[in-house]
């Protein structure tokens, strides 16, 4: 009896897998920042990130561009490249700016990406 349920788990683990496979139809990631907190330090101030991937596809060497902003005008602008974001996952990463966000805005997304 072991070796039927066995046998049953396997063929529904193969089907869910096949299935999601011949379904997932994205061809491109989707990728969506956000800021998870700020933290001062030495030489300026940390804005920690999350990167989000909705998508199954994943996205290699993806560059991360920040903002600090006061009204329309930039401040500052710095960037940084993760090495990949797999595709429906999260991961974190950290940009440094000289200039104190608070008060400001701080905008941070994706502005480029490479396919692995």
């Amino acid at each position: 009896m072991t070796g039927l349920v066995s046998a049953a788990l396997v063929i529904v683990l193969i089907t869910w897998i096949g299935k999601d496979a011949l379904m997932d139809k994205d061809s491109s990631p989707d990728l969506e920042a956000a800021v998870v907190r700020t933290e001062q330090r030495s030489t300026g101030y940390q804005v920690l990130f999350e990167m989000s991937n909705k998508a199954s596809a994943t996205a290699a060497d993806v560059t991360v561009r920040g903002e600090l902003q006061d009204g329309k005008a930039i401040i500052e602008s710095v960037e940084t490249v993760l090495a990949y974001v797999p595709g429906r996952s999260k991961t974190r990463g950290g940009l440094i700016f000289e200039n104190n966000p608070a008060g400001k805005t701080v905008v941070v997304k994706a502005s480029a990406y490479n396919e692995p």
